[in-house]
């Protein structure tokens, strides 16, 4: 008995069942990559970093800055200079916050002609709330080894002293220290460079990662 051909209704019926499959074999691949890049494109590339200290906002502070004999023979107004810098960063970036004047700290450190004045005692002076305490132990502008190159490197501590409670006491809370260089990987020669730029740029980093101690702010996720 000879083969029978199938009839055209079979035929199309086929090809029509066959061409569903491929149209939801594809419909399936790109919407896995299409997921996949929509999952991507919607990751957040920042992360929110709450501060490290927030009892600062609608204080009244002062923030004061010490260096050891050598640094300050060898740099003489950069304890003025840093105070200026974080001062005006917590007062850029800190709601309602009352920040002593520098110029004012400074002026009255020199008239008590001491080399260390007691942080609790400058701030009761200016009748703060909070006294904001930074302690230099590395300050450079030049990297070691390399005296041909620049590379300014400022380490300090930080603290804060509460003096909102009893009048004779203050609680003193130690915060992370702060390290900084800048340039940040490598130095850079002497040659165009002027090195004001550099102790600028580099007043104005530890600025920053002090200051960023007291508020809110967006880190980029590695």
């Amino acid at each position: 008995m000879p083969n029978q051909l199938p009839s055209l209704e079979t035929t199309n019926r086929k090809l029509i069942t066959y061409t569903l499959l491929i149209i939801c074999s594809t419909i399936s691949i790109t919407g896995c990559g299409l997921a996949r890049a929509l999952t991507v494109q919607a990751a957040p590339t920042t992360e929110r970093v709450p501060p490290e200290y927030n009892r600062l906002p609608g204080k009244r502070a002062l923030v004061y800055v010490w260096a050891p004999p050598e640094t300050r023979f060898d740099y003489p107004k950069m304890c003025l200079d840093l105070s200026a810098y974080v001062s005006a960063y917590l007062k850029q970036h800190v709601e309602d916050i009352d920040i002593v004047n520098p110029i004012r700290i400074e002026d009255y450190n020199e008239k008590k002609g001491a080399f260390e004045t007691d942080p609790v005692e400058l701030g009761r002076h200016f009748r703060t709330d909070m006294v904001i305490h930074l302690s230099i132990y590395h300050f450079s502008m030049r990297d070691p080894g390399y005296a041909q190159f620049y590379r300014g490197r400022i380490s300090s501590s930080v603290a804060v002293y509460e003096l909102t409670g009893n009048e004779e006491s203050a609680e003193h809370v130690p915060l992370q220290d702060v390290v900084v260089s800048v340039p940040e990987k490598n130095p850079v020669g002497f040659h165009n460079v002027d090195p004001a730029q550099i102790r600028q740029a580099t007043y104005d980093t530890f600025a920053v990662e002090v200051g960023k101690k007291f508020h809110e702010y967006e880190r980029p996720l590695d």
